[in-house]
Order: C-alpha cells, then structure tokens, then sequence
C-alpha cells in the first residue's frame, strides 16, 4: 500500500527567524535520538534467562482527528511460542480492521539486536534514523501497507517494572519512548491511501518474562494535547500511566503517572498515589478466527468485560490530575496461552490456529476513546479534551467454545 518562493526584505528576516527555530527544534530532537538510540534497544534473553516466558514487543499508535483515522502496529518477539509477530490495527470512517502475520522467531527472518532498537520481521521493519523511526508493515498479501516516519517529540520515560510476577529474580519491563510524536507517511488498506501529515502519536517498548496464565493484568493510558500550541504560553502536555493489577483488578502491584510539558518530564506519582476506577462494564462476543483446519471458535459471551469509562486521581502534595476516559472504540487483541509440554516449555503460536485443542485465550482490550484531563501541576492549572489510547486486561484465560451460527427461524 502506499498511501516558488520569492523573498522580499521583511519576509527574508522572518525566515531566518524560522530557519533559526527550526534548527534549535532538530537539534533537541537529535538529542532524544541519541538516548533513545540506547534506552530503547532490545533486550535478548541472557544465558539461563526462562527463553520459554520472554516476550519484547515495539508498540505504536497515531491518531488523526481531520481524517478520523487511527492506527495501532506492534512489532512483537515471542519466546513462548518461539514466533515473531506483526500486527497493524486501523479505524477510518467508522470501519475498523487489522491484519496479523505470525513469522518463525529465526534469524532467516527476524533480526534484533542489544546494540539497537532496529529491527526487521520478514519485510516489515522498525528503523531509528537520525529524523525518528522508519516504520514499515505490509501484509502477506500485499492488501495493506503503512509506511511512515515517526519523530519524538519528548524526552523518553524512566523505565517502569514490575518483578517476580512469574518466576523469582525476573521482571517486566515498559519504555515509553516518547509519548508525543508527530507522524508522516501513508496508510495504504482496502483501495485507499491516507497520507499522513504530523498527525499525534505515541510509542513504548515493553520486555521480560511473561507467563500470561498467570494471575496477572493491567492499565495502561497514555494521552498527548492535540492542536498546534506552539504560539501559546501554556506549554503543550502529554501523559502516560500503567498500572500491574492482579487478574480481578483487585489489587495493585505497581503504578505510575507521568506528565510532560513542551519535551520534558514535569511531575510523576506513583504506587498509593494513584487510584484508578473502571465502571459501566459492557460485554461483546469475541470470536476467533477461523484457521485452516478448525471451525470458528468464540469466547464464552461475558469472559472479558471492557470498561466503558475509566476515572483516574492522582495527588502528590500540591500537584493533583482528574483523568476521565470515555470509550468510544473498543478493539480485543487475543492473547493465545500455549499449553505445557512436559518439559514446562510453551508450545503452540499466537495465530489461533490452535483453537479447539484445549487451549486458552486472555484479551487486551485496545480502546480509543476522549480523554479529560484537569488538575494543577507546580501550581498551574491544566485543562484539556483529547482522544488518546487506554488498554485494559482483566479475567483468567478461558477456553473458547465452537461458533454455532443462529438457526433461521
């Protein structure tokens, strides 16, 4: 897929005004590169690492408000099921849809490295130049391509962790590279190309040991000012927040919230200092495709609930956020949880194609949704409505059921 200048005295001064300003931004900008060029490189499993629960993963997402268009990729490294995985998700004009390509995890076909945040999955590749990451996914089929440059905007985040969730001595890990990007390219699917001009986006990098049966879940936001405020004095804010729940949201292992204005990392709270709510529980069927040789599967109706709206408080000393989500799309990932052999080792791959076969699901509930967000950071106040990301796991994995279309009466 592909998705005259005549100067006269006055403008010649403005110019160089602009010239001037232009070149302080891509110096600042270089600045972010050269940290992220190893903040964000990837993280192997060392020797005697459980290789069985590693799991490393690049995620982007972009949002463009004129055209009503949204876009999710992942870049995806799974030592369970032994498998590298792409996956590019997109809504436009009230449509939304994805495609999935599952690679053996081989160096014929991925490469990676410690040294870098590159990396290449088949045809489709993660490249950090000196302008931002050359983002690159096409499908197998040839249906779809996107194709776009993302430039960060912010300083990256301290990485967040959470340790001895599954094996003693082992952590996850989550890198929010930049939280505000803008990005250029073209998004090519169904017959249609959409160009891409600074639309807002966002990009982390999570890494460690997964074992996702596990009782485990999660909250994660992240949420960036939309509009150019480049004129204005109020500064331009952005913000990202995950929480490591247990499987029933019931209890909180680790938490963070972090703020930025105008590229810099302006306040955080973090663990007692958060409280996040989920209310308006809503259920949907959530099928399985069909594989090649299993009929279509579906998860038990009410399995994995998603919020549709999330209320989250922050207060540390002075500093406090109000932070409103509403749902407005809601998108379930499958989550494949391998059965054991008897070498404790996963077997089995993220496709589906094992549906049928005693075989468990989890569900990442990807939402798109508006964000409100209000407060006073070091004594201003901060006050803005955009349309962000939320993802929410919740609920133990079950085992899906076989799809038995409606009888007509």
């Amino acid at each position: 897929m592909q998705i005259k200048l005549v100067i006269k005295p006055i403008l010649a001064v403005i110019f160089v005004l602009l010239a001037t300003s232009n070149a302080a931004l891509a110096n600042e900008s270089s600045n972010y590169i050269d940290e992220l060029l190893v903040s964000d490189a990837f993280h192997p499993p060392g020797e005697g690492d459980p290789g069985n629960l590693y799991n490393e993963w690049h995620y982007f997402n972009m949002i463009d408000e004129e055209q009503n268009l949204s876009v999710i990729c992942t870049f995806k490294l799974n030592g369970g099921t032994n498998s590298s995985e792409v996956l590019l998700g997109y809504y436009v004009n009230d449509t939304s849809a994805s495609f999935y390509e599952a690679y053996p995890l081989t160096p014929e076909v991925v490469n990676y490295s410690s040294q870098s945040p590159d990396v290449r999955i088949a045809n489709n590749t993660v490249t950090l130049t000196n302008e931002g990451y050359r983002v690159h996914i096409e499908s197998g089929d040839g249906s779809g391509v996107f194709d776009a440059l993302f430039k960060p905007q912010t300083k990256p985040a301290p990485v967040f962790n959470a340790s001895n969730l599954s094996i003693p001595g082992t952590t996850i890990n989550w890198l929010v590279a930049s939280p505000k990007m803008e990005v250029s390219g073209n998004l090519s699917v169904a017959g249609e190309t959409y160009s891409l001009n600074n639309s807002r986006a966002y990009h982390d990098h999570n890494w460690g040991y997964w074992s996702w049966g596990d009782d485990l879940g999660w909250d994660w936001g992240q949420v960036s000012q939309a509009g150019n405020y480049s004129n204005e004095t109020t500064g331009e804010y952005s913000l990202s927040f995950g929480n490591i729940t247990n499987a029933n949201h019931s209890q909180s292992v680790n938490s963070v919230l972090n703020i930025w204005k105008d590229g810099e990392i302006i306040a955080n709270f973090s663990r007692e200092e958060i409280q996040i709510e989920h209310s308006n529980l809503s259920t949907t069927d959530i099928g399985i495709p069909p594989a090649e040789m299993f009929p279509e599967y579906i998860l038990p109706q009410g399995s994995f609930p998603f919020p549709q709206n999330t209320l989250l408080n922050a207060s540390s000393g002075s500093d406090s956020l109000n932070i409103e989500f509403t749902t407005q799309r809601p998108v379930p990932l499958p989550i494949i949880i391998p059965d054991r052999n008897e070498s404790g080792n996963e077997s089995g791959n993220e496709s589906g194609n094992e549906s049928g076969s005693g075989t468990k699901y989890r569900i990442i509930w990807e939402m798109i949704g508006t964000y409100q967000v209000n407060g006073v950071i070091d004594g201003k106040p901060i006050s803005y409505a955009a349309d962000g990301f939320l993802e929410y796991v919740a609920g133990m994995p079950v085992e899906p059921e076989p799809f038995v279309p409606a009888q007509p009466q």
